[in-house]
């Protein structure tokens, strides 16, 4: 019973995805609306979910800001920022609106839009609609246990094993559809798989039984 409630409680935890996202944008000069396709880091127009952060990284050259302009939702200024290796600005956005901005000395060129909407608006996304044909076998298992992501999942993923008890006994970095993790070693009993998604920072969590 106790062992039941353990596993009962892991799967509680370890199956609520992020609640809150963090998007990034290349910032320079260029970098605005009209740039193709809207999927470039320097397109800058995002549409988030209240409570999601937008991070403007200042890659390449220039002194910029990050300011919004007349009729934005939410007001900010960032300031002059000096362009630099790791150089960032950050806002987390609280209200659900429209939001176009600018770099004020830049406004010609460097002019985006951040559209918040309601939070749970954009849940169902790529990941929720493809890991539902996530593939785990053998299960049960006892040598081998093979893990197959379907071709629809794109980017990088991690794999972390949780014992009953919560603790991280496997974790793996992957690209690839095809992953092999030896169980061998392992002792018998049930297992908890949890796949995140780091682009869309997403989680699912499985069960597997090692026998």
């Amino acid at each position: 019973m106790k062992k039941l409630l353990l596993i009962l409680t892991c799967l509680a935890t370890f199956s609520i995805a992020a609640q809150t996202q963090t998007v990034t944008i290349d910032w320079s000069f260029g970098s605005n609306s009209d740039v193709t396709p809207t999927t470039d880091p320097t397109n800058a127009d995002r549409t988030i979910e209240v409570g999601d952060t937008v991070i403007w990284n200042y890659y390449a050259t220039g002194t910029h800001t990050v300011t919004s302009s007349s009729g934005s939702t939410e007001t900010w200024d960032s300031g002059f920022i000096s362009s630099g290796a790791g150089v960032t600005y950050q806002r987390t956005f609280t209200s659900v609106g429209t939001n176009p901005y600018v770099c004020t000395p830049h406004s010609g060129n460097m002019y985006g839009v951040i559209t918040v909407v309601p939070e749970g608006s954009l849940s169902v996304s790529t990941f929720e609609e493809a890991s539902k044909k996530i593939s785990i076998y053998p299960n049960p298992a006892s040598n081998q246990l093979n893990i197959n992501l379907p071709s629809l999942l794109e980017g990088e993923y991690t794999i972390d094993v949780f014992n009953v008890l919560g603790k991280k006994i496997f974790s793996k970095n992957t690209s690839g559809q095809n992953n092999k993790i030896p169980v061998l070693d392992w002792d018998d009993g049930v297992y908890l798989i949890k796949i995140t998604s780091e682009k869309e920072g997403k989680s699912i969590t499985k069960k597997f039984v090692k026998i």
